[in-house]
């Protein structure tokens, strides 16, 4: 055993404990010669104990040895329980799971005197580490193989000092998560037990599947799915695409000879926009048993062609047309223009009424006329809802100026409008405001001293009112100057948690018409317009409250859920909901869950478990009663797949593993040598145990022991 003694010498207390040393020599050598020099000698024997130790404990010694116990050599058994491993490839219909399970029971009977043997099971995630193999292994898995996060989680729950070696057992293949040879480093031996056989099975499955970026509503788009089989001379069948059970789209599939792949291209054309989840299969394939590997679940996003931008306003005049063609400018954007009809409807141009509700359901932004007969108190309250979802609305007071009725509107701007006497006309030359130095719509795609200069040479627009902000969360971003007079004539700010862009103009359509005209530079419909209308879409994104969750889960994992505040500050007392209600036919499903504080403020997470399904996950927060928030996203239940792209057992991971740690690895059924190198007595986890000399009670004890004998004989031998 190799022993090491290591010193922090303080040079101050040796000096003082030399001098005490020298002090006590000369004091009992030369002070007291009527003391009979055996006496002196017991006298200065415990002078020159307690000086020891006390040179000792100046020392500050550490003394470190290598320490072994069973307690502290510990062998963790991983057992793969993923999808692959339910494969019938072994000798007598065996899967991989059963011969796994069988061997890691076998393992830790075995080896149960040498270890304290944990095992767990893993798939995607990793069930807990139990001294009896019967109850680890009753994890279900079923999902994808995340080895390297098993290692990494294994290492975090076990202290690692503790560990002697690690013993996976699986097929080799890893389709998901952390690189197995990262989360490993260099911190214990890994062995590994490859279970399966190399070769393909006799089966066809599906190998992967293409989707778009973006899906357009109503155009055909192409899914490329790519089909392969194992050892099998010859294949067809047919490859179905269907959403909630309606089918978008099927094609024919032939292979010959082993191995053969083929990729099949189906159109698909859908009809709904948002996130929406499709359904691949491979159907009428004769001959093989195997059904995990002919279906996927993916997630595609549709889209409009164009994404629309409603223009509500009882007439159409040359301002809304500028504001129409400075929206179009980017051609993903189009503008629909809507009439009030009634006092809560509004309608297409000669089209058929409906609520205004309805047309903000998936608009970005709208931009509305600010005047009594369009924002009537119902149409005030629709827009106030919207808004309080995170919309954005552009307002624009009329020409002819008609003051909306009191709403729920009008007291959140909190605006006080006056009339001029006459109408001023095209008067107001344009300058940018202070806050408007800052502003990503007064900007104009560039910077504040560009911007200036754009707006001062701008063609004068006409102010409509004399506004008073007092109370208002809008602040002017452009003045319009009217002699000495500044004159807000574009407000823009935040309203519940929409935004808001007011325009107190008219005649701003000769910013894009005649500007060039009149000063020889280009117009700013675009970026003034284009750019109000993106900073109106961006509102969306200051939404309160944000809920994550992966797209797809595989039926039977719990779906790991985060709600969490935007910023996150959120303080003591919040509390955080989660709800999942099924999609389609079966849509009185709902799941609920209490979500627990996460590490971060504001951050909550949990996990509900549900069946296959397509779902609208809504989180929400509260504190002290009131809402704080709520938002919520489309997720789906089903099969990813992607643990079944490749089903023939790979050893190299596993392999590899082994020789980078020190360890072995090889066939399940050639576990001889692995097991060997475990049952050896060098294979053990050393640790480097310390012992402080300077707190070790012993030494204390010593010194106290040494001043009271020193003091209990001078007082015998009549010398104090």
């Amino acid at each position: 055993m190799k022993l090491e003694l290591e010193a922090t010498p303080q040079l101050l207390a040796l000096a003082l404990i030399g001098a005490a040393l020298a002090v006590g020599l000369w004091a009992y050598l030369t002070r007291y010669p009527a003391v009979p020099a055996r006496r002196r000698g017991i006298l200065l024997a415990a002078r020159l104990l307690a000086l020891l130790a006390l040179l000792v404990a100046s020392l500050a010694p550490v003394l470190r040895y290598p320490e072994t116990s069973r307690a502290r050599n510990r062998l963790l058994v991983l057992v793969d329980h993923s999808g692959s491993m339910d494969l019938r490839d072994l000798p007598g219909g065996r899967s991989r799971r059963e011969a796994a399970d069988s061997a890691a029971a076998a393992v830790a009977r075995e080896l149960g005197r040498r270890y304290d043997v944990r095992t767990a099971a893993f798939d995607a995630g990793l069930g807990t580490f139990e001294r009896d193999p019967a109850k680890a292994l009753a994890y279900r898995g079923g999902g994808e193989t995340a080895l390297g996060d098993a290692i990494r989680f294994s290492l975090n729950r076990v202290d690692p000092d503790s560990v002697a070696a690690m013993l996976v057992l699986s097929d080799g293949i890893v389709n998901r998560g952390e690189d197995p040879e990262l989360a490993l480093g260099a911190s214990v031996p890994l062995f590994g037990l490859a279970v399966g056989r190399r070769t393909d099975p006799p089966t066809v499955g599906i190998a992967g599947v293409e989707t778009p970026p973006e899906v357009i509503l109503g155009q055909p788009t192409p899914l490329v799915v790519s089909v392969r089989q194992g050892a099998r001379e010859s294949s067809k069948g047919t490859v179905r695409v269907s959403e909630e059970g309606r089918v978008l789209g099927r094609t024919e599939f032939s292979l010959q000879g082993a191995g053969a792949s083929a990729r099949v291209s189906i159109p698909i054309t859908l009809l709904e926009r948002g996130k929406r989840f499709l359904s691949v299969e491979l159907l009428d394939v004769a001959g093989d048993p195997v059904r995990e590997n002919k279906q996927r679940l993916v997630a595609v996003e549709a889209r409009p062609a164009k994404r629309t931008i409603p223009v509500l306003a009882s007439s159409w005049d040359w301002d809304l047309r500028s504001l129409a063609r400075g929206i179009e400018e980017d051609t993903t954007r189009a503008v629909v223009r809507l009439v009030p009809s009634g006092s809560s409807q509004v309608a297409p141009p000669g089209g058929a009424p409906r609520s205004f509700a309805s047309w903000l359901e998936d608009a970005e932004a709208v931009a509305v006329r600010y005047d009594s007969d369009t924002m009537t108190p119902e149409r005030a309250d629709v827009l106030m809802r919207y808004l309080a979802r995170g919309g954005g609305a552009l307002l624009w007071i009329d020409p002819t100026p008609r003051p909306p009725a009191e709403s729920a509107l009008t007291r959140a701007l909190s605006l006080q409008g006056r009339l001029w006497g006459q109408p001023l006309g095209p008067i107001a030359t344009t300058e940018l405001a202070p806050q408007g130095r800052t502003h990503e719509v007064s900007l104009l795609n560039s910077d504040a001293s560009s911007a200036s200069a754009i707006w001062k040479d701008l063609p004068p627009v006409e102010p409509i009112l004399s506004l008073g902000m007092a109370g208002s969360p809008l602040q002017p971003i452009v003045f319009g100057s009217v002699g000495n007079d500044a004159i807000p004539v574009v407000l823009a700010g935040q309203v519940g948690k929409g935004r808001v862009v007011l325009l107190n103009a008219a005649g701003l359509y000769r910013w894009g018409l005649t500007a060039a005209g009149l000063t020889g530079k280009p117009g700013i419909e675009g970026t003034f317009f284009g750019g109000a209308e993106h900073w109106l879409a961006g509102g969306w994104e200051d939404r309160p409250v944000r809920v994550t969750a992966p797209d797809i889960t595989p039926e039977g994992r719990p779906i790991a859920i985060r709600v969490a505040t935007t910023p996150p500050a959120l303080g003591t007392g919040a509390e955080a909901t989660v709800t999942a209600r099924a999609q389609g036919a079966k849509g009185a499903r709902t799941a609920e869950a209490k979500l627990a504080p996460g590490g971060a403020p504001g951050e909550f997470s949990g996990a509900l478990g549900l069946p296959a399904g397509t779902y609208t996950v809504r989180g929400r927060i509260t504190r002290g009663g009131r809402l704080v928030g709520t938002d919520s996203t489309r997720i789906a239940v089903g099969t990813q797949g992607i643990e079944y792209e490749t089903l023939a057992a790979d050893p190299t991971p596993l392999t590899r593993l082994a020789d980078r740690s020190g360890g072995a690895a090889a066939p399940l059924d050639s576990a001889g040598r692995v097991l060997d190198r475990l049952r050896s007595p060098d294979l053990v986890r050393v640790r480097l145990a310390e012992m402080d000399l300077f707190h070790n009670p012993l030494l204390f004890a010593i010194l106290i022991l040494a001043l009271t004998l020193e003091w209990s004989l001078r007082r015998r031998f009549h010398l104090m």
